[in-house]
């Protein structure tokens, strides 16, 4: 019962604070039977908690044992049937309690639960995959032992559009199942032969779905060059990552076979983006700039959704406001590492926001009776919706305001961003001419 009302409240949570949550791939976690999930681990409890809300099934989750002590999060991390894990140097000594996580793992999977683990073995703020430790296989190569209808071991790639941006998008691509029914014949006649082979495995379909690039710049350069070479236009992560994954391969490809050409390419993108902040612009100004007519219908439905709800936002904003923004003075004044932004933002909100409803409650109780402290919490949601509603229409108004002044009163400006946006793709092309890719090089 509590795990189904943690995770009801944690989809109402992550709803909030993510625009869009897209999960290609997730009809392959299996109805029945034992799972388990490996993932990465890119944005400290954000992982676990996405992978919790999205999976119907409930997940046994493995975590550092440090976090078991701390107030909250050790509070329902034992609630929902976290497993503590004793690395090294936080543990001296205590490695040997991991015996006995393991051996509570193999009882999970053997009884058909799903248990999740993230290999790397720590969260971190790279676009790439770390060195995976064996603790997945091992778990897999065990519980193996117990099993008769065998596990599905199955990958899953979590992307964030941004891990710091409020109400951004989340790509979680669940990959095909990774074969290891091999491996435990081998690790029996070779100990740590099918461990080390399983881990591989691992690594390999981990890599297929992050980026897999050394700076979160290359990945902003490639996201760029991609959407001006095929066309800017909406679309959702999953759409973007097809050809998105494309475009890493040959960029790698094209590093090796021609550096100075690729180092040039990215200087015309570096400049093109000084030239667009220089304005205060977005890409998606520009492109508006180019057909008035629907940068003015873009302004004008803008305009009415603002104005349709605007009372309601007022208070909105009035009511919310003041624990959004303590949140973010928190996290900006507590929190240490990029890889832990989200965790800070959503830790400040689940106290913040119930303890400004509670407060808001007992005014209009005392100032109206309990009638209208009712009535109040039941408004409180809709103008807190109302609130975020206006805040992204506000934004689409300023692009659509910014591209109608671009197109009648600042040609030069435009000008001169669509020059650099042709050199940019000429030089692209101009690459392609001289290096014709090999087929092998980009599958």
């Amino acid at each position: 019962m509590f795990y189904r009302i943690f995770r009801a409240f944690l989809i109402l949570c992550l709803r909030i604070m993510y625009r869009r949550i897209e999960a290609p791939g997730l009809a392959r976690v299996p109805p029945h039977g034992g799972v388990l999930l490996v993932a990465n681990h890119g944005n400290a409890l954000m992982d676990p908690l996405l992978l919790l809300v999205l999976l119907s099934r409930p997940i046994t989750f493995l975590a550092k044992h440090t976090l078991f002590p701390m107030p909250l999060v050790g509070f329902f991390l034992k609630r929902i049937g976290g497993l503590p894990v004793y690395r090294r140097h936080e543990a001296p000594g205590e490695s040997a309690k991991n015996e006995e996580t393991l051996d509570r793992c193999g009882s999970t999977l053997s009884a058909g639960g799903i248990v999740c683990l993230f290999p790397e073995g720590i969260s971190h703020n790279e676009p790439k995959l770390q060195t995976l430790r064996t603790g997945a296989a091992r778990i897999y190569c065990r519980a193996m032992r117990r099993v008769s209808a065998g596990l599905t071991l199955l990958p899953a790639g979590i992307n964030y559009e941004s891990k710091r941006a409020f109400r951004s998008r989340v790509l979680v691509v669940f990959g095909r199942p990774i074969a290891a029914e091999d491996v435990t014949s081998l690790e029996a006649a070779r100990p740590g032969e099918g461990v080390a082979e399983l881990t591989r495995r691992i690594e390999e379909a981990l890599r297929e779905l992050v980026p897999g690039l050394d700076t979160w710049g290359e990945l902003a350069f490639l996201r760029d060059v991609r959407a001006l070479f095929l066309g800017r236009r909406e679309e959702s992560l999953t759409e973007e990552a097809v050809s998105l994954r494309r475009f890493i391969q040959a960029y790698r490809y094209y590093r090796e076979k021609d550096p100075d050409t690729v180092a040039a390419i990215r200087e015309r993108w570096e400049m093109y983006r000084r030239q667009l902040r220089r304005f205060s612009l977005r890409d998606e100004s520009v492109d508006l700039s180019e057909a008035p007519v629907r940068a003015a219908r873009f302004v004008l439905l803008s305009a009415v959704v603002i104005l349709g709800v605007m009372p309601l936002a007022i208070a909105g904003w009035v009511t919310h406001y003041p624990a959004y923004r303590l949140c973010g003075e928190v996290e900006r004044r507590a929190n240490r590492a990029a890889d832990q932004s989200a965790t800070f933002k959503l830790i400040g909100g689940i106290l913040l926001f119930p303890l400004t409803y509670a407060i808001l409650a007992a005014l209009l109780a005392w100032r109206g009776g309990w009638k209208s402290a009712l009535v109040g919490l039941a408004l409180l949601p809709l103008c807190g919706w109302a609130a975020l509603r206006v805040s992204e229409e506000r934004q689409r108004l300023r692009e659509g305001v910014k591209a109608l002044a671009l197109a009648f009163t600042s040609r030069k400006a435009v000008e001169e961003i669509r020059r650099q946006r042709r050199g940019i793709l000429d030089s692209v092309a101009q690459l392609l001419r001289d290096h014709p890719p090999e087929a092998a090089a980009l599958r």
